[in-house]
């Protein structure tokens, strides 16, 4: 499955390319905060003596710390 960002970037030639463009912007700087969200709430957990932070992201089924384990 394409991710919808790639999709969008490639179709902009065609269709309406400022909208298509601003879209693939918008949704990648809402993944950003809502990772940088989710990274903030792994280390809530861990501070608190919980799970490692990419542990407890993981066991939620969250890849906010993907880049970082390399995966």
């Amino acid at each position: 499955m394409k991710d919808i960002v790639t999709q969008l970037r490639a179709n902009s030639e065609c269709l309406a390319p400022s909208i298509m463009l601003e879209a693939a912007d918008t949704i990648e700087r809402l993944r950003e905060e809502r990772d940088k969200a989710r990274k903030e709430l792994c280390h809530e957990i861990f501070t608190n003596g919980g799970l490692r932070p990419s542990e407890y992201a993981r066991h939620r089924g969250w890849d906010c710390y993907k880049q970082e384990d390399g995966k």
